[in-house]
């Protein structure tokens, strides 16, 4: 299966699509109420939060999807001001295992540092097991100091400083 990584177009394919993709992930994936993610998850909200990339197969089919959320935005959770957050990760059931999150993480590296930021943050779940292996194999270390709760429910912080890259100048 051939992934392209792409930035949000707002196209109705793709808003179809991340509706479709978040409902699967977070809603039947236990993490998140069905009633929270009819507004949640609506695409209006979604890209609210910051600059949407997406994962789709050769035939326009969205497969995953991560947010780059900067400063303003008003679903930041814990990022200070000098930090790029990541919001909703997600990589639908049937593409997983191939290497999807590990690039849509890079991507929003990528996207984080052309913004410029060198701090990068995140918010996850307890019961996220295999997302807190993704984020510990690229770097991200979690910082019990900065978890925090909402309601009923509890979410571990990570952070990553990135490397600084070499200009080429010199």
């Amino acid at each position: 299966m051939k992934i392209e990584i792409v930035e949000y177009g707002g196209t109705p394919q793709e808003d179809d699509g991340i509706a479709t993709l978040l409902s699967l992930v977070y809603v039947q994936g236990g993490f998140t109420e069905e009633s929270t993610a009819k507004n949640l998850f609506a695409p209006t909200e979604v890209t609210r939060r910051g600059n949407v990339i997406l994962a789709k197969t050769s035939d326009g089919k969205l497969v995953g999807m991560i947010i780059c959320a900067p400063p303003g935005n008003p679903y930041r959770q814990i990022a200070t001001s000098d930090e790029a957050e990541m919001h909703l990760l997600a990589v639908a059931p049937g593409a997983r295992g191939k290497g999807l999150g590990r690039a849509l993480c890079l991507a929003f590296e990528d996207e984080a540092e052309a913004l410029g930021y060198g701090k990068l943050v995140l918010s996850t779940q307890p019961a996220m097991h295999a997302a807190h292996r993704l984020y510990e194999s690229l770097g991200y270390r979690r910082n019990p100091a900065r978890d925090w709760s909402r309601a009923d429910k509890r979410y571990f912080a990570y952070e990553k400083s990135l490397a600084p890259r070499e200009s080429g100048l010199g």
